[in-house]
């Protein structure tokens, strides 16, 4: 059975070794907009989905840090009902914790509430 209230792709949310250098070439060589802070690196891609870009070794919180076996790189899905979505993923073995999961393979979901 699939999940209801599953929406589009709202976020990627990625650790680099040289956020600076990537700056540069989002902004100045593809054109993206940046928003976010100095830590916090948004960038507005088209489509209307965000990547979110931290150093290496920062602390975004969320599911862990990147030294661990869950790495909160993650994709970020919209949803209806994040309530919803922990009883889905309940009923399949799964649990949120907070509103990202740790999927097979070391992929990290994250549910964005409507």
């Amino acid at each position: 059975m699939a999940l209801a209230g599953l929406g589009a792709l709202d976020h990627v949310a990625v650790r680099v070794e040289d956020p600076e250098a990537l700056t540069t070439f989002l902004t100045d060589v593809l054109g993206v907009e940046r928003r976010g802070t100095e830590t916090r690196r948004l960038f507005g891609l088209p489509g209307g989905v965000t990547l979110a870009v931290f150093p290496v070794g920062a602390d975004q919180g969320g599911i862990g840090d990147r030294s661990g076996t869950r790495l909160p790189d993650h994709l970020a899905l919209r949803v209806d009902s994040l309530e919803g979505v922990r009883r889905h993923l309940a009923d399949h073995g799964y649990h949120l914790d907070g509103d990202m999961v740790a999927a097979p393979g070391g992929l990290v979901l994250q549910f964005v509430g409507a």
